[in-house]
């Protein structure tokens, strides 16, 4: 791997790691309000399941930063 390949790959890292961070920020945001939802009503289940998807999303951005970071030097 060339040097521009290697300095572009370390580029994307960064950039999904803080998109990852993002995610995992309104992941937060979103337990947050379910946590102060009344229980079993439909806005407690609309975060939880918004919670969910952003977990499900930053669960997948660091599968890749992994695969990225694994991929061999060639």
């Amino acid at each position: 791997m060339t040097a521009v390949m290697l300095d572009e790959t370390a580029t994307v890292i960064r950039e999904l790691a803080r998109a990852a961070e993002a995610f995992a920020q309104r992941a937060m945001e979103q337990e947050a309000c379910r946590d102060r939802a009344r229980p079993g009503t439909a806005v407690q289940h609309r975060h939880a399941h918004s919670a969910t998807l952003w977990r499900l999303a930053e669960s997948s951005l660091r599968a890749r930063i992994s695969e990225l970071e694994a991929a061999p030097a060639a």
